[in-house]
């Protein structure tokens, strides 16, 4: 409906401008005179050019996206540089090109930075710059680059959308977790443990053949240069190195700062080798289990970035349990009712203990109803601890004490 009513309004046009065309020079022929022609001959280059602008083939023009940030977290900055290309050379004057972002919301806050008014002239390549400050977490589709030329007075305008789709990733924001191990149990010795997040590897008790994914730190020189084979060593295990960590993914109003924890907790125990899985609870239950490289962590952050909250009632926990060896939970959420918990569990066996992080304001009092949530589920054997932003980085700090 759009391009239809587009494309009669610029015909209207096009039919106005030879119709004016026409008058005037009938309007020197019978008229005569130095003052007619000289009017004529005035308003032909401009009207000469308008319907040349009309028949200009507006689909020769190829657009291309150069995103300079490669990686965004929340509230970072994109940088962007889009060149424009085409094929036929033509004077083109008053140029406007514009992003067109999918999200409407993104669509009106970016549309002072994305516009770019310019000359095109007889160039083939014009580039034009923008960035963005303070993009939220998400992932914004940016369909393509809308461009609309002008002729001398305005009276032929046409427009093109130059479709280029690209998806912008931003995602959330990591806080470095000093971890502090939580009475850790080795299969010689223990210290009584919950879990635990880290591989200790201070204490090599011997040395295996080399396997893809190990660590460079932990070959075994001293054997390759008297062998010629790579050896692993390898270290004491703990029983409770199995961890779940499950994100809540109901609607709060501090929603971001979970995904945020449970980003930062994700990134920590993958960077220490831990056995690790992730679930998130939204409107599908979605599941990754043990992350151990670098592109199973990449594929994490995606869906983290990406993931949106859901009312309360359109949860829909999986059928499918995540068993675990002897893992054990930590639950990051806003709301710790006891209905929820217990869903929430269902989706895991075998676990040792349930280590729920309740995100709060941190600058107001705790609300009644969240009081009695938390006392309830600390009746229940779960422990909790309570969190704010400025506390995230003292997380297991405050578990183990």
């Amino acid at each position: 409906m759009r391009k239809g009513k587009e494309l009669l309004s610029v015909t209207g046009r096009f039919v106005f401008i030879v119709g004016l065309f026409f008058s005037v020079y009938v309007f020197a022929m019978f008229q005569g005179g130095k003052v007619s022609w000289t009017i004529f001959y005035m308003l032909t280059p401009f009207l000469l050019y308008s319907i040349a602008l009309f028949a200009y083939p507006m689909n020769n023009i190829k657009a291309e996206r150069i995103i300079r940030t490669k990686t965004i977290e929340s509230g970072g900055k994109l940088a962007v540089t889009v060149r424009l290309t085409r094929t036929v050379p033509f004077p083109l004057l008053y140029t406007v090109a514009i992003e067109k972002w999918a999200d409407p919301a993104m669509a009106k806050s970016a549309k002072d930075r994305t516009k770019h008014i310019f000359l095109f002239g007889f160039k083939k390549t014009v580039e034009f710059s923008y960035e963005i400050d303070k993009l939220p977490r998400g992932e914004h589709i940016v369909e393509g680059v809308e461009m609309e030329v002008s002729d001398f007075f305005g009276w032929i305008q046409k427009r093109v959308i130059l479709e280029l789709k690209d998806a912008i990733l931003v995602y959330p924001n990591t806080t470095s977790i000093k971890y502090v191990p939580i009475n850790a149990q080795y299969d010689r010795g223990s210290l009584m443990s919950p879990f635990s997040l880290v591989k200790d590897t201070t204490m090599a008790t011997g040395v295996r053949d080399y396997q893809s994914g190990d660590r460079v730190t932990w070959i075994h020189w001293k054997s390759f240069a008297r062998t010629q084979n790579l050896m692993t060593k390898e270290f004491e295990d703990r029983q409770s190195e199995d961890i779940i960590v499950l994100l809540d993914g109901r609607e709060a109003e501090l929603f971001e700062e979970k995904v945020e924890l449970a980003a930062s907790i994700v990134e920590e125990a993958t960077n220490h080798q831990a056995n690790m899985a992730f679930v998130s609870a939204g409107a599908e239950t979605v599941a990754f289990p043990f992350i151990h490289s670098a592109d199973q962590l990449h594929d994490v952050f995606v869906h983290l970035a990406k993931i949106r909250p859901v009312r309360a009632e359109e949860v829909q926990p999986s059928s499918s349990t995540f068993p675990m060896v002897s893992g054990s939970v930590v639950l990051v959420t806003a709301e710790p009712d006891w209905t929820f918990i217990q869903s929430m569990m269902a989706l895991v066996n075998n676990t040792k203990s349930v280590i729920c992080f309740v995100l709060v304001d941190g600058e107001s009092a705790m609300p009644l109803q969240l009081q009695e949530q938390i006392r309830y589920a600390k009746a229940k054997g779960i422990i909790i601890h309570a969190l704010s932003r400025k506390q995230f980085s003292q997380a297991f700090k405050e578990v183990a004490s």
